[in-house]
């Protein structure tokens, strides 16, 4: 056998991706000449091509042993450990690489992407740098550095690094920048240069992205139908699918998408975004593995050394990027200022935007300390919150857009909560305890929740005695509303509505003669509200017999409630603040019972502000139940009597009583804590 002969067409059918062939081939030649190391080291790199890594990775060995200066032969196998999830055995191979052969770009930008993916973004950065000093204009080495910078926040300096570049990569890269950056049109623009016909799953949805942003709707769902055509396991395309379809209303095929969404968590699909599975029919369990999925991408680093907790006033941080014009400002403004500043010390931990509206003024007034941490990277963030020495994290946010999530994964405070922001699970790692109640988290579903479950009295929901309703309300004819019918509202969001709803609220409105339905969509939201219509009129409804308000500030909207008759919740996810909105305005909400967190919160807060009779046990009790109080107006009044009554004494509306049982759940944690143990917590009334 001519051994050079034989590898070198081993290589050529290697490159032509004749695997089979090249495999054979290479084993030919080890039969022959078994020291032959170019032959283990290629033949571990087909294997790691075809996804035996453990098989490759004792190849490769085999190639080091006999020739342990191959700095190639190194950098491959750093690979294959990466693979296999050895990532300091990864770290240690590319360091004997770059001793070797440290001229070459290759290993440098291997270790960019090593430390990328290790969550180092400086580090990744200055390794960036070194592979194109090695090698100028690079794609992937330009690559990990626009990811290196975009990982510290610094999106013009990554945006600008690739403006003109040409590979495809590149484009899209600098066009998810530019809409990162709110520059959505010029997103559109810059992937206007890459071929529509690009068969590349990823860059249909980043155009998907873009033209939602510029409120191109119904495009967006054909980019993400493509996405998903060039990609059925493109998870970030199914959950933005479906998560948009809820949103504009457009029910066509929703429940095949629910499904397939389904069918990808069982068979552990990464990046399903788990918020978007709360308003789709779902187990608890289900939805703690959508949490545990979505956590898995953020746990991996370092954490920080922990340290025993404080002696003196326990230190509470608050993390959230809502601290402004926000339904969960809204809820938390009077707990902040009410907290006990002799027992607890309070930090605010901001990584949201300044819109410079009065919440925003009166949250920064609120807090004894306000760190504005827009842009900060996690790591930078983590490590501020443990030099602050706080001793309990709530993480207000969950997993919810914009979430800082990744903070949490460094384990910067020796106790980690979840509060208010996410009603479900956020799975392993991140946090220890989830603040509920009796109804939304009972403990027979603490099994449910990877959590600690606390419970709290009365309802979860914080909620500030101080929100202002509007003096002013306009007439029912300048709200296009009936004079006398019966005006049944749900002011929630539209990914909260589906089919099983509009089908109950048609039964409800056919059987009360003159009655309306009245929902808010924003003044642009024409396509929601075409597709709301097209659904009422197929359930043989008058399409006039649906009316819609405008979005307003908020002590406006508040007053809305006024004009309203009975407030008609939604499921599976009720409504969370804005049930609280219509019972703080005196309006009635009826609900049901539902299994998730989120389908509880409204049997919530009707028993915590003393009306219990509003929820029912199903949805056809729900039906019943609106019915027979849309036909006694002297139900209707007298229930407005008791809310009205129950903002002065209601558990609900008590700000101060809430505020001292969260108090108190702090110290049973911290008490836990200090015992090394963690067991369910229950406050009592």
């Amino acid at each position: 056998m001519n051994l050079a002969l034989t590898f070198r067409e081993a290589q050529a059918l290697h490159q032509q991706g004749r695997l089979q062939q090249a495999f054979a081939l290479y084993e030919q030649l080890l039969k022959a000449a078994p020291r032959h190391a170019e032959a283990w080291h290629y033949s571990g790199i087909l294997l790691h091509q075809a996804g035996q890594h453990a098989a490759a990775r004792a190849r490769i060995e085999q190639a080091l042993r006999l020739a342990p200066g191959a700095g190639e032969a190194w950098l491959n196998y750093a690979q294959v450990l990466q693979a296999l999830g050895l990532m300091a055995e990864a770290d240690a191979a590319l360091g004997e690489a770059l001793a070797r052969e440290p001229a070459r770009h290759e290993p440098w930008n291997a270790l960019a992407a090593l430390r990328l993916r290790q969550g180092q973004a400086e580090a990744a950065e200055k390794a960036a740098w070194q592979a194109l000093k090695r090698r100028p204009g690079h794609t992937g080495s330009l690559f990990n550095l626009a990811l290196a910078l975009r990982a510290q926040g610094k999106l013009t300096q990554a945006a600008k690094l690739l403006a003109g570049q040409e590979a495809a990569t590149l484009r899209a890269l600098h066009a998810d920048l530019l809409r990162q950056q709110g520059q959505a049109n010029q997103a559109l623009v810059a992937l206007e240069r890459i071929a529509p016909a690009e068969r590349d799953a990823n860059l249909w949805f980043l155009r998907g992205q873009c033209q939602e942003a510029c409120g191109q709707g119904a495009e967006a769902l054909t980019s993400l139908e493509q996405a998903l055509a060039l990609d059925p396991a493109h998870g970030p395309a199914l959950s933005e699918l479906l998560f948009l379809k809820k949103r504009q209303g457009d029910w066509r095929e929703l429940d095949a998408w629910q499904a397939s969404f389904r069918k990808a968590l069982r068979d552990g699909l990464p990046d399903l975004t788990p918020f978007s599975f709360l308003s789709d029919p779902g187990t608890r369990a289900e939805q703690r593995r959508a949490g545990a999925l979505w956590s898995r991408r953020y746990l991996g680093v370092a954490p920080l050394p922990q340290r025993p907790l404080s002696e003196g006033r326990l230190r509470i941080g608050y993390l959230s990027a809502d601290l402004h014009q926000h339904a969960t400002a809204l809820l938390i403004a009077g707990m902040i200022e009410g907290h006990d500043r002799q027992a607890f010390e309070i930090f605010a931990y901001s990584t949201g935007p300044d819109d410079e509206s009065p919440l925003r003024r009166r949250m920064e007034a609120a807090f004894e300390h306000f760190v504005e941490a827009r842009g900060w990277r996690a790591e930078a963030l983590a490590r501020r919150i443990a030099e602050d020495g706080i001793d309990i994290l709530v993480d207000l946010k969950g997993h919810t857009e914009n979430a800082p999530s990744a903070v949490l994964a460094y384990r910067p405070a020796p106790i980690q909560v979840n509060y208010l922001g996410y009603p479900g699970s956020m799975g392993e790692g991140l946090v220890d305890y989830l603040l509920g109640d009796a109804i939304v988290t009972p403990a027979e579903h603490a099994a449910d929740y990877s959590e600690t479950l606390v419970l709290l009295p009365g309802s979860y929901q914080i909620n500030d005695r101080e929100r202002q309703i509007s003096p002013e309300t306009p007439s029912r004819a300048d709200l296009g509303l009936p004079e006398n019918g019966v005006v049944f509202c749900c002011f929630n969001n539209s990914y909260k509505f589906n089919p099983a709803v509009f089908d109950a609220w048609a039964e409800i409105v056919s059987a009360v003669p003159g009655s309306v339905l009245w929902l808010l969509a924003r003044a642009g939201d024409e396509v929601l509200r075409a597709n709301w219509r097209r659904e009422f009129s197929a359930r043989g409804l008058d399409a006039e017999r649906l009316i819609f308000a405008d979005f307003r500030a908020n002590a406006d909207y508040l007053a809305l409630y006024r004009r309203a008759d009975l407030f008609l919740d939604t499921w599976p996810y009720n409504a969370h603040t804005t049930a609280s909105d219509a019972l703080w305005a005196g309006c009635p909400v009826s609900s049901f019972l539902g299994e998730t967190f989120a389908g509880r919160v409204a049997a919530s807060l009707l028993h915590a502000v003393g009306l219990p009779e509003l929820v029912a046990p199903d949805r056809d009790g729900y039906v019943r139940l609106a019915i027979s109080l849309a036909r006694s107006p002297e139900r209707l009044r007298d229930l407005r009597r008791r809310l009205a009554e129950a903002r002065e004494h209601a558990p609900l509306f008590d700000t101060a009583r809430t505020t001292r049982a969260i108090e108190q759940a702090y110290r049973s944690m911290a008490a836990q804590h200090r015992e090394g143990l963690r067991r369910l917590i229950k406050l009592a009334d």
